[in-house]
């Protein structure tokens, strides 16, 4: 028995030194591994915040965007430039931009000298508002304001027109010009900031990953706008970037990831210098890694027993036959698995056309096109008395069917985006002087089908449409600037179609 420990002993203590130099090397690799996984998932989920936090920024400019826009298009009608003022006429101009964009919950004109002369819902009539902050500014040039208490409002608002108790707003203003090129007063408009928190609750719910990662919008000072209820009105702790990540703890929180994107406007327009963070908590994030340190782990020790015992019987039979053979012991291989990150597509989920968000995306993936694009805005004529008369599920069918329709008549490299209610745009790319005939074509046969009649439960509904259109680059070297000129297009021919038969196209 001694003789048999003796030839043993050997053997095994070669096999128990071979099983800790592979638990070592298994060790010093698997932690290699774990830290260049945990690099790799901490920069993936860093862009990935970036990315997310771009979304809601682009959503958030493109909102003020086209607020701005309609308050600087208001102020060019007609009935403001008039001397003396017409308050009724005034009055229901601008309640029905509000009734077009409820997010506005106050609209008013002002007269050169501060004092308002219409607004909607005759609210603060009457009033001298000079001294108001985006008075001064609107005198001179389109303004945006940033986001601000206003107690009078508050009080005067109902709570879904954004007043109530911690209610906040966002000013636009623009100048109103005479015939003789003289300012006359001001539009002004409130959007209600409850808006924000709108966009940030439906990212949400379409955030890739869940739970979402919050989501705060910073000012230009730094100034928490919209956040954790603790945090709003107070500075940003940590450092404010325009873009890109970082890893940091908030006082009295764990640590976390964030990923931060600047809301930027065109260069033509006033912007506020948003900044949008999306936050992650890095244990969350880090959470695979626990996963696969354990298959490691187990893996290293299954490596170390395997190498310790081959190594151990190998050095048993070198023993008793050195003289005669010598031999070798195979290893064992590790598996690794990539995680996938899935693309995200942005679509109205009413008629399965680009949202404005999936727009931006899409304008982000087209090269620079020498080539052009013609814009088209389109708005339908008719559509309310449908809804009026058949309900919404029967409006709802019929921008079903337009939606469709556009999804089977466009070409792949082209765009149709539902902007919101029965308002439509499309984009064609390709040489200009054949896209122009081209948008033309297209208004035609789908005015052709909307004469014709959109099949829905109640029947066959008929109406038509109004078109804008801007050319890119004859018109407009820019997609904001093409829009503004194809809306002014659109708003043009609605106003020609007024006498003319609901289903007439003009463009």
């Amino acid at each position: 028995m001694n003789r048999n420990r003796s030839r043993l002993g050997p053997g095994w203590r070669h096999g128990v030194a071979v099983a800790l130099l592979c638990a070592l090397v298994g060790g010093l690799g698997s932690a290699m591994l774990l830290q260049q996984e945990r690099a790799r998932l901490l920069a993936e989920t860093g862009m990935r915040l970036t990315g997310y936090a771009d979304v809601m920024a682009q959503r958030l400019e493109s909102g003020l965007a086209d607020w701005a826009r309609d308050v600087g298009m208001l102020a060019r009608f007609e009935v403001f430039e008039r001397q003396p003022a017409d308050p009724p006429m005034a009055r229901r101009l601008l309640e029905d931009l509000q009734a077009r964009s409820p997010t506005f919950s106050w609209i008013g004109f002002t007269g050169a000298d501060g004092r308002v002369i219409a607004a909607t819902n005759g609210l603060l009539e009457g009033m001298d508002v000079s001294a108001r902050p985006w008075f001064r500014p609107g005198l001179a040039g389109p303004y945006l304001g940033d986001v601000h208490s206003a107690v009078l409002l508050a009080k005067l608002l109902p709570e879904e027109q954004g007043g109530g108790a911690d209610a906040y707003f966002v000013d636009a203003a623009a100048p109103v010009h005479a015939a003789d090129g003289q300012v006359v007063g001001v539009i002004a408009g409130h959007l209600t900031w409850r808006w924000a928190e709108g966009v940030r609750r439906e990212l949400n719910g379409l955030a890739p990953w869940q739970p979402a990662p919050e989501l705060r919008v910073l000012g230009s000072d730094g100034i928490v706008l919209l956040g954790p209820e603790g945090e709003r009105g107070r500075p940003w702790p940590i450092a404010r970037q325009d873009g890109g990540w970082l890893e940091a703890a908030l006082p009295g929180q764990s640590p976390g990831l964030f990923g931060f994107a600047r809301a930027e406007g065109a260069s033509d327009r006033p912007t506020l210098g948003w900044v949008v963070v999306g936050q992650a908590d890095r244990a969350a994030v880090l959470a695979p890694l626990r996963g696969l340190a354990l298959q490691l782990g187990l893996g290293s020790l299954v490596l170390a027993v395997l190498g310790g015992m081959l190594a151990g019987w190998y050095a048993m039979r070198v023993r008793a036959t050195i003289q005669r053979v010598l031999g070798a012991s195979g290893g064992s291989d590790m598996a690794r698995q990539i995680e996938q990150l899935r693309d995200q597509a942005w679509r109205d989920p009413l008629t399965g056309l680009l949202n404005r968000a999936g727009f931006a995306a899409w304008q982000a993936a087209q090269p620079a096109r020498p080539v052009g694009c013609a814009v088209v805005a389109l708005d339908l004529d008719g559509f309310k008395p449908i809804n009026d008369a058949h309900g919404h599920a029967a409006g709802d069918a019929v921008l079903r069917g337009i939606g469709l329709w556009l999804r089977e008549h466009l070409r792949a490299e082209d765009a149709a985006i539902r902007m919101g209610g029965d308002e439509f745009l499309i984009c064609l790319t390709g040489p200009a002087e054949r896209m122009e005939a081209a948008a033309r074509e297209v208004g035609a046969r789908l005015n052709a089908m909307l004469r014709a009649g959109v099949p829905t439960e109640a029947g066959p509904l008929r109406l038509g449409c109004s078109l804008g259109l801007a050319l890119m680059p004859r018109d407009a070297e820019r997609f904001e600037t093409a829009i503004a000129l194809a809306d002014s297009a659109l708003y043009a021919a609605k106003r020609q179609n007024a006498a003319a038969r609901r289903d007439r196209v003009s463009v």
